[in-house]
């Protein structure tokens, strides 16, 4: 999907003005807008680069490049996000590298006065990795129609909430908790780890690219662009690499035709299964079963002789 085909698809899905209200014994907030846009040079509210709110801007797709403060430069990447502070001058940089985004606007005032100086800590504005609560929360509020389904309305209310605390609690000075922004690293490592598990799991049959992008709440080229980085591999590849695993231990191992394995492998017939599996291995699929049986026969006939002693 090239960049102008991503700023379309998030475009078509823009969310009106709404007003939600968030209060606990900590804090009192009003999220006031959420809306998809791309690159232009505009706050949440009006045409100026100021504004009397907090914002968060959240990078759907590609880099956002941003001068922000006093002429500081900063951006950051899909699946980041930057909270602005109070009448902070910024505006988006356009170019080659700015990708769609979400922003939104929210009021805030803390109620605990020796927590209230955290807010202090919140007047630079400074790329953050989001966390698996926006990743649902994000993924959530780009549903049409959101604000007819009150249990949806409920939820989205319930991770603004977290989300909110989490920011509060990485703004506290000497804090003991852990810190709700991850290292990045470790983040996309483990995600790997469940990317190529759930690739196992289903053999790599019957799941495709977009299914792990949707799974996983990122885009198809986020993902591979992970992937490859971690195992020099596409996502399609580790695909195809399971489920040829899967193709040579049915055909060495069982007796099933085989017609029968490539239907159970997802494919439309023999033939198709057959041109897949020359793509990767120098032989076709009759050979590698007669080559496979031949290697397993002197074994075979081993635990014949073994069993026949034992019945002596």
């Amino acid at each position: 999907m090239g960049m102008q085909e991503a700023k379309q698809k998030y475009q078509s899905y823009n969310i009106n003005k709404y007003d939600m209200k968030i209060s606990n014994d900590l804090l009192d907030c009003r999220i006031f807008w959420a809306r998809v846009i791309s690159s232009e040079n505009e706050s949440l509210f009006t045409q100026y680069t100021k504004h009397t709110f907090y914002e968060l801007q959240y990078a759907l797709e590609g880099r956002i490049c941003m001068i922000c403060g006093d002429n500081d430069r900063v951006s950051f990447d899909e699946s980041d996000f930057i909270v602005i502070p109070p009448d902070t001058y910024h505006q988006i940089v356009d170019g080659d590298s700015t990708g769609a985004r979400f922003i939104m606007a929210f009021g805030l005032q803390i109620k605990d006065k020796k927590i209230k100086n955290a807010l202090k800590a919140l007047d630079r504005a400074e790329p953050h990795h989001a966390s698996a609560n926006m990743h649902a929360l994000f993924s959530m509020i780009l549903q049409k129609n959101y604000l007819g389904e009150p249990i949806r309305k409920q939820l989205i209310t319930s991770l603004l909430e977290c989300f909110l605390l989490e920011m509060i609690e990485a703004a506290m000075p000497n804090r003991t908790a852990l810190p709700s922004v991850p290292d990045k690293a470790l983040e996309t490592q483990q995600r790997i780890a469940e990317i190529r598990s759930l690739i196992r799991d289903y053999n790599g049959i019957g799941i495709q690219v977009s299914d792990l992008a949707q799974r996983f709440h990122i885009s198809e080229r986020h993902l591979h662009r992970i992937v490859y980085e971690a195992t020099g591999q596409s996502p399609k590849e580790l695909i195809n690499h399971e489920k040829m695993k899967k193709i040579e231990e049915l055909v060495a191992s069982t007796s099933l035709s085989l017609s029968e394995i490539s239907e159970l492998c997802g494919f439309s017939d023999e033939y198709a299964m057959n041109k897949f599996f020359r793509r990767y291995n120098l032989t076709n699929l009759s050979d590698f079963r007669r080559i496979n049986r031949k290697k397993d026969l002197p074994a075979k006939r081993q635990t014949e002789k073994a069993d026949a002693h034992t019945d002596r």
